[in-house]
């Protein structure tokens, strides 16, 4: 029996494999599942008759009354926001036709005036009259 014997030998570990999460969270799950030939799909949750799933950091309800409604208001959200755009362009149009309308309006009493003192010049001055 030798007295300087090493007992303790570790073992190697084994190389890890890479973590899909890591991939998907940085790069985007399109680009995991291209590259990685993977299907990832979203983490579902069930509990009882109600189901959630997590897509792009919210949890979404699945089935149900809930679920139904939740896609309702995204509908809807999507909906206000394009009509919101659209009301902003229309604003914008408003205030470009009544800036244009201003001046047009300011040079047509330009022009009036204008005439208007050429023909006060061009008329002969008439003598008053004292009654």
């Amino acid at each position: 029996m030798p007295l300087f014997s090493n007992k303790f030998s570790p073992k190697t570990i084994p190389v890890r494999k890479q973590d899909t999460c890591v991939i998907k969270n940085e790069l985007g799950s399109d680009y995991a599942s291209r590259e990685l030939s993977i299907d990832i799909e979203p983490l579902k949750l069930k509990l009882g008759d109600f189901e959630l799933s997590f897509e792009e950091g919210q949890w979404i309800p699945a089935s149900g009354r809930a679920g139904a409604a939740h896609k309702e208001n995204i509908r809807l959200k999507k909906e206000l926001e394009q009509l919101e755009e659209e009301n902003n362009m229309l604003r914008l149009k408003f205030e470009i036709l009544l800036d244009m309308m201003t001046d047009k309006t300011i040079e047509a009493e330009q022009q009036e005036m204008q005439r208007a003192q050429s023909l006060g010049s061009l008329k002969p001055k008439s003598k008053k009259q004292k009654w």
